[in-house]
């Protein structure tokens, strides 16, 4: 069995995959801990394992990990199923090289786009000779929140919701229309412009916050919560 770690900026992902790439666990927390790493260990014959960090982690993980699994290093340099067209591939983070993984594997010999609803809004793309090409990075929905609060003096902190308005009728409702639908018309934005460029784009849609844009986006689109998941999945297999 395989243990696969994604280590977020707000969340960390654990799961468990059999010998057959199916998910058989996953669990989000806002901070693994090495108790909970044991829990889950301890309910599964793991061998092997690997992690995916952009945020903060305890070390102690990776040392109980190299003590008790075939633990696989996971960086730049490791082998992939896709090939990297980046003019900085040291700098490019390990979850959009799972992520665009992931895609280049569901939709073979196919324009990927996938999309991380996250932190920040993330777009990677992947041509249907599994080459990684590039992507975008803009503020995620809970960023653009903070900054209208931090860099305002009068404009409130809001929370998060399913809206289902265009036109705000009071500040809040404004601030939530304007961060969610404005994330909404760039992510069809950017998609549009991919499709316009390339042919028949498949286009994936992860992150924690897909499920307050998934049904506004009028894309085509493939919702896969846990493409990052899958991605570092293959990769270990592929690195054992």
């Amino acid at each position: 069995m395989n243990l696969v770690i994604d280590i977020g900026n707000t969340l960390h992902k654990i799961a468990l995959f059999d010998e057959k790439e199916q998910l058989i666990r996953v669990e989000t927390v806002s901070k693994l801990s090495l108790d909970k790493l044991q829990e889950i260990v301890s309910h599964g014959s793991v061998k092997r394992s690997i992690i995916s960090k952009v945020g903060v982690m305890d070390p102690a993980i990776i040392d109980f990990l190299e003590m008790n699994t075939e633990y696989i290093v996971f960086d730049q340099s490791s082998r992939l199923p896709i090939l990297i067209d980046y003019q900085t591939p040291e700098s490019l983070g390990l979850d959009r090289i799972a992520c665009s993984v992931a895609a280049a594997a569901l939709f073979p010999k196919n324009h990927c786009l996938s999309v991380q609803l996250g932190s920040c809004i993330v777009y990677d793309f992947v041509n249907n000779r599994s080459v990684y090409m590039g992507g975008a990075i803009s503020p995620g929905l809970l960023m653009r929140f903070k900054s209208l609060h931090q860099f305002t003096a009068q404009l409130p902190l809001v929370d998060l919701d399913h809206i289902d308005y265009f036109m705000g009728q009071n500040t809040q409702q404004s601030i939530k229309s304007g961060v969610i639908n404005g994330a909404v018309f760039e992510i069809d934005g950017q998609i549009e412009a991919y499709k316009s460029q390339f042919s028949e784009v498949k286009v994936l849609l992860t992150g924690g916050d897909l499920p307050y844009l998934q049904k506004s986006i009028k894309n085509q689109i493939f919702a896969t919560p846990n493409l990052v998941l899958v991605g570092l999945n293959k990769i270990l297999n592929l690195n054992v």
